[in-house]
């Protein structure tokens, strides 16, 4: 991060992360239209929900408001998809309709390691979640790939390993969808149950930060 990023005013801080979000709004559109395909939502995604984390993490040190943000600038009201993936990446609502796991909130004011890499996981989990909820593109040939990245990160991401219980869990169900042929489309029931146990992911790896 450079020094200056680092020196850069509240305003200047949440006009970027006003520009994520808007960006992230038009990205997720043009996903669920069709119109963008997966591995460029995909790059593109990751890009910006780093850049949201950059801003956050620093304006997390400037007493930054997230919910006095949101209203002051009718983001869920001009941003829908946008404030959805925020508060998605923030845990400050939950993630799946119906689900009874409990929501953890990003300790943006605890983290010190890897900031880059979890944004980069956080973004991979939104994304399955994403494919999981549109039905029409939860493609085996899809899913896999998002599965096999949040691998390739916890692996190497400290307070996880190769041997920790979630790479086990998520090897499980790569090896379960590897079987299947790349364009089947998950069943509404396996597709719910993926999405749960990504929510739960995600949660735990938020918690696992508190830690580090």
């Amino acid at each position: 991060m450079s020094y200056s990023s680092k020196n850069k005013s509240q305003l200047e801080l949440e006009a970027e992360l006003f520009s994520c979000i808007a960006t992230i709004d038009n990205l997720s559109h043009s996903f669920a239209d069709g119109i963008l395909d997966p591995g460029m939502y995909r790059r593109q995604l990751r890009a910006l929900i780093r850049d949201a984390f950059k801003a956050r993490f620093l304006l997390q040190k400037k007493g930054f408001n997230l919910d006095g943000f949101l209203e002051r600038e009718q983001i869920v009201k001009k941003y829908p998809y946008g404030a959805e993936k925020l508060r998605f990446a923030e845990g400050v609502a939950p993630v799946s309709e119906g689900s009874s796991e409990e929501t953890i909130a990003m300790p943006f004011a605890e983290m010190r390691n890897l900031p880059a890499k979890t944004a980069d996981f956080v973004a991979t989990a939104i994304e399955l979640i994403d494919l999981l909820r549109l039905g029409s593109v939860a493609r085996v040939e899809l899913i896999v790939p998002n599965l096999e990245e949040m691998i390739d990160i916890l692996s190497k991401f400290p307070g996880y390993g190769k041997d920790s219980e979630v790479i086990k869990e998520l090897e499980n169900w790569k090896e379960m969808l590897e079987v299947k042929p790349p364009d089947e489309v998950l069943e509404e029931g396996l597709a719910k149950r993926l999405e749960f146990e990504a929510v739960r992911w995600l949660n735990g790896f938020r918690r696992s930060l508190r830690n580090q």
